[in-house]
């Protein structure tokens, strides 16, 4: 993509890798402005969301991007300036139940994982965030964790395990209030996007522009684009034809080099990928952009790796038309490779939703109750219909005749043969 669009003074890569600059962590930033506009929702207020049942009888499957089946999770936008810290309680969990309260910058890039083993001084209790180099005064006992803005996403996450109702109460112990009342930057709206309508030159239109690069940016990247993203901002600024020139190159070719890229994350066999051994996106802003988007609130390796798949044994991507499956030998299953716990859901392609099925089953998990195989493995079979002679328990529903789809491997806690890439788990095989 290195050639040159015609009155832009740069080239397509160029306009590609501003773009993955600008891509921020959830549509209509600046941040929160979709999650603002809830009713019930405000700076420094948790909101404790439902858990994501299966189930005939649980209802309709969520709507938003990449749910998480394995968790109940709070969230809030934190708001703080240089004399008011928010004030979060974190509950004491029991051992052995998984738990984190992630706290995202303006970047999505993480700030701080709150849990017992990232802060085993103190696991629960009182937590002051306070903007970088302010000096509030803190409650007694709190501990200072520093904000590099004045804003960022907090999500609480809480294992589900055996027992609903006690993950459930141990989410609303989680707790947030502001110390006072911060200057809080406004948001400015701007055009939504989804994952298969991209954004386009929306993304470089002023004054949306300008607030969303305002966060520091700790991969640098911002300020290293900033002339190009001017330029672009400027050129779609001076003429309409300007923006359809954008808006088709990104349709045409910046969008489909961004997905061949978010389908070729680390290759780890077998048709697997792997967000890889990462604690952070460092200077990588395409995998910032590529996680932003289809991964929404990624965490840290340390806590959790992704794994996608989105091929079968031959590299063709799945689809409803097919019947697969994959086998787990004895003593391959994932859990044998984590310390915490394992699932796999499986989402449309590409807007990584849930498939409505009647069944209201999304996902495979330590804690399904598979039919074992004759060598004390399991297979997961994938289909939209139940395949004759297959368990239900090891059934997963696929979408419908002609549309694709992709799994997701969550691995919570991975051992070091999933951290170093070393371990991949089988083929997904095509059943004729």
């Amino acid at each position: 993509m290195s050639e040159r669009v015609a009155g832009l003074g740069l080239s397509v890569q160029e306009v590609s890798d501003a773009l993955d600059v600008r891509l921020r962590a959830f549509p209509g930033d600046p941040p929160g402005a979709v999650d603002l506009s809830e009713d019930g929702v405000d700076h420094n207020v948790l909101k404790h969301n439902p858990a994501v049942l299966a189930g005939a009888q649980a209802g309709e499957a969520p709507t938003f991007v990449n749910p998480n089946l394995d968790v109940v999770y709070s969230e809030a936008w934190v708001a703080v300036d240089e004399a008011t810290p928010a004030i979060l309680e974190v509950p004491e969990i029991p051992a052995g139940t998984y738990y984190t309260a992630q706290i995202v910058d303006e970047w999505a890039e993480i700030t701080a994982n709150i849990n017992e083993r990232t802060f085993p001084q103190q696991s629960h209790g009182t937590f002051a965030l306070c903007l970088a180099g302010s000096s509030s005064d803190l409650p007694h006992g709190a501990l200072r964790i520093d904000l590099p803005s004045g804003k960022a996403k907090l999500l609480a996450r809480v294992q589900i395990g055996d027992d609903l109702d006690t993950a459930v109460a141990l989410q609303h112990g989680f707790r947030l209030r502001s110390a006072g009342t911060p200057r809080i930057e406004p948001t400015v709206a701007i055009e939504t996007f989804t994952n298969s309508e991209p954004p386009g030159a929306a993304m470089f239109e002023r004054p949306q522009l300008d607030q969303a690069l305002a966060a520091p940016d700790r991969t640098g990247h911002s300020a290293e684009f900033a002339a190009s993203l001017e330029q672009i901002a400027d050129f779609v600024a001076a003429d309409p034809a300007n923006a359809r020139v954008i808006d088709e190159l990104v349709r045409t070719r910046i969008f489909p080099g961004f997905m061949h890229a978010l389908l070729n994350l680390n290759e780890v066999g077998n048709g697997w990928h792997s967000t890889g051994n990462r604690t952070g996106f460092g200077t990588d802003y395409r995998f910032r952009a590529i996680a932003n988007f289809g991964g929404i609130w990624w965490n840290s390796a340390t806590e959790v790796i992704y794994y996608p798949l989105q091929v079968d044994q031959t590299g063709a991507t799945p689809t409803g038309d097919h019947a697969y499956s994959i086998r787990f030998a004895r003593g391959e299953s994932p859990g044998e490779h984590v310390a915490g716990y394992w699932s796999i859901t499986l989402y449309s392609h590409p807007d990584v939703r849930l498939v409505p099925n009647p069944d209201g089953k999304y996902s495979i998990s330590y804690r399904t109750d598979l039919t074992p195989d004759a060598d004390g493995g399991f297979t997961v079979h994938i289909a939209s219909q139940l395949p004759a002679g297959v368990p239900h328990a090891n059934w997963l529903p696929s979408t419908g005749p002609g549309k694709p789809w992709i799994l997701v491997m969550r691995l919570y806690l991975p051992k070091p043969d999933v951290l170093d890439g070393s371990w991949s788990p089988p083929a997904m095989t095509t059943v004729h």
